[in-house]
């Protein structure tokens, strides 16, 4: 079975979220927000995700930039809306989390993926986690093409 990068990025950053200190609902949300957060950063810049993120707010849900929360995920780049992280124009929960790894694989598999991706988080200072470009160029790249069922 092949398994795409984003459950692995998703569950990689789950890990990251609980080892960095936060609880394991909104480690899940993190972690699919920033799956989804570096999809998107393939196409857009970081000034122009949150640019388009702002403008969302005022337009479509009608509340002002301001109640976007700079602070709460500030060590991932993320905006945060009500207590969760918000990017791509959506706000992330454990359950979104949840469908990506488990619902779409199985539960065997996410399984698989997530003891994948703590092995690898365990592997890591912490020095590196509260770094996102060294997590990604020393945590994710060397990993992002493994198999999380063969290992």
């Amino acid at each position: 079975m092949f398994i795409n990068r984003f459950p692995k990025m998703a569950a990689l950053q789950k890990f990251r979220a609980i080892a960095l200190g936060f609880d394991e609902e909104i480690a899940e949300a993190i972690g699919i927000a920033e799956a989804t957060k570096y999809a998107i950063f393939k196409n857009l810049s970081y000034k122009r995700r949150k640019e388009k993120e702002q403008e969302f707010v005022t337009k479509k849900l009608k509340i002002t930039p301001e109640n976007l929360d700079e602070e709460t995920f500030a060590i991932f780049k993320l905006q945060a809306l009500n207590g969760l992280p918000f990017v791509g124009e959506k706000t992330y929960t454990r359950e979104d989390y949840k469908r990506a790894v488990f619902m779409k694989f199985g539960k065997e598999t996410g399984k698989k993926i997530e003891e994948w991706a703590k092995n690898i988080i365990d592997s890591c200072d912490k020095a590196l986690l509260e770094n996102e470009q060294k997590f990604f160029n020393e945590c994710w790249k060397p990993h992002r093409d493994e198999n999380p069922l063969a290992i």
